[in-house]
């Protein structure tokens, strides 16, 4: 970003002449403006600047130069930096816009010295003063306009390259040529290998990735999934698949960031926890049919629902074992036992049984994804 220039003190009379040019300022502007026009094709050509947006920049920047004239004060380069951004937009090259700030600071210099003060008003060491401040102002509006130019090309970049991102995850490419130029454009090689993932991603530096809003492309290095074990965070992580299937693969990592329940965290790659990624899957039907299989038992009064509850999870957990369950809730084995029975009273359902549990589990799994 450009220094502000500070303005030194000016002569009264300078002061006075400033003051007198800047309430003529509308009709400077317009002086600017055509000679503008005159000068730089750029500005004549009326689908990027029309005479009127023209004639209203000029006003402005007159407006701050001869404020900060009459003022002492620094320069405001704000004015500057929104002329370069609005320019690089309409797609001005910024050399023509840097030689029109020229021609405005010459057109500045010449409207205070040879229109408005008589001969032998002021000597020649009066005037440096004046003249090396307009050249230092110009100076100063240059490095704006070039920073802002330099900022839209960065933002315009980083919004292409958002664009490219979303057109791969959202499936709206369809040609080889668009995908091998979209691999291009994000930096990844078009024959590699990849995930999605989705969630609050970190990933380390030494995998290559692209983020965007509605998932990170990270590319997976011969196809290893035990790298992708290495991002950080709450995260779901999708199958490795081709760049054209990125689109499927983001539906995958969203089901599995649902597998994380709430308050937890961690990597989870969709296949790690198949029961969940069912529930997660269809979060509705898997809903509806909770209610159904427990019945009884989300009748109860919440503190003796969740326990019979958690001794269920902790149950399967270990593979039905009384005793390992009973370790993990701080309880007596037989109080695991009771408790699983109250759940086969309340159910109709033996956990025990492969179907019945089955469906035990994937009840619990919904309530345990929906609290």
């Amino acid at each position: 970003m450009a220094a502000p220039t500070i303005m030194s003190p000016l002569p009264p009379e300078l002061r006075d002449l400033a003051r007198a040019q800047l309430a003529r300022v509308a009709d400077l502007a317009n002086e600017l403006a055509d000679e503008l026009s005159s000068r730089e094709e750029s500005y004549r050509r009326v689908n990027e600047v029309t005479p009127a947006e023209l004639r209203k920049v000029c006003e402005v920047n007159l407006r701050h130069a001869f404020l900060a004239f009459i003022e002492g004060n620094e320069v405001s380069l704000e004015a500057a930096r929104k002329t370069g951004r609005a320019q690089a937009q309409q797609g001005i090259p910024l050399p023509a816009v840097l030689r029109a700030f020229r021609i405005a600071g010459t057109f500045t210099y010449e409207a205070l010295m040879e229109r408005a003060i008589p001969p032998g008003l002021l000597t020649p060491e009066q005037l440096l003063p004046i003249s090396a401040t307009v050249w230092r102002i110009i100076d100063s509006y240059s490095d704006a306009i070039a920073t802002a130019y330099s900022d839209f090309a960065a933002d315009s970049a980083r919004h292409d390259k958002d664009a490219v991102a979303e057109a791969l995850l959202v499936g709206q490419l369809s040609q080889d040529s668009e995908y091998e130029d979209a691999a291009r454009a994000l930096g990844l090689p078009e024959s590699g290998q990849f995930v999605v993932a989705v969630g609050a991603t970190v990933v380390p530096p030494q995998l290559r990735s692209v983020a965007h809003p509605l998932g990170t492309i990270v590319l997976v290095p011969r196809g290893d999934l035990s790298v992708v074990r290495q991002l950080s965070g709450t995260v779901g992580v999708s199958p490795v698949v081709s760049l054209r299937h990125l689109p499927w693969a983001l539906q995958r990592a969203r089901i599995a960031l649902r597998c994380l329940g709430p308050g937890e965290g961690g990597v989870v790659v969709f296949g790690d926890r198949a029961v969940t990624s069912l529930v997660a899957g269809s979060p509705k039907i898997a809903a509806e049919l909770s209610r159904i299989v427990l019945g009884g038992l989300l009748a109860l009064p919440a503190g003796e629902r969740d326990v019979l509850i958690r001794t269920l999870v902790a149950w399967f957990e270990v593979a039905g074992s009384a005793k390992e369950a009973a370790e993990r809730l701080f309880v007596h084995p037989n109080t695991v036992r009771y408790r699983i029975r109250r759940v086969q009273e309340l159910t109709g359902r033996d956990p025990a049984r492969p179907r019945e549990g089955a469906e035990l589990l994937l009840a619990v799994e919904a309530v345990r994804l929906s609290t």
